[in-house]
């Protein structure tokens, strides 16, 4: 009786073994496979980076050099307005 205990014992290691081995091997790649993306994105991430900066910094000059003639425009606008505004008051009192 002990012997057919100690192979059962045994076919269940192996069944637990052989049920588990294709996740292990699953996440024994996916480790790997996220140490070599470490690497690369260590080397492409600066690149990157300056890049994104570049690309932030001429977007706000564009920007700045597109807003300004409708910043000074309502600007004037209100300059005007408010020198309007400040005659006809005088005329009125």
């Amino acid at each position: 009786m002990e012997v057919w205990r100690d192979i059962s014992l045994i076919w269940l290691i192996f069944l637990a073994t052989i049920s588990v081995l294709p996740f292990a091997i699953a996440f024994f790649f996916a480790i790997k496979g996220l140490a070599k993306l470490r690497g690369l994105v260590k080397r492409y991430a600066p690149v990157a980076q300056e890049k994104a900066y570049t690309v932030a910094v001429k977007s706000d000059e564009v920007s700045q050099k597109v807003a300004k003639p409708f910043i000074v425009a309502y600007a004037k606008t209100a300059q005007a307005r408010t020198m309007t505004r400040a005659i006809t008051r005088r005329t009125e009192t």
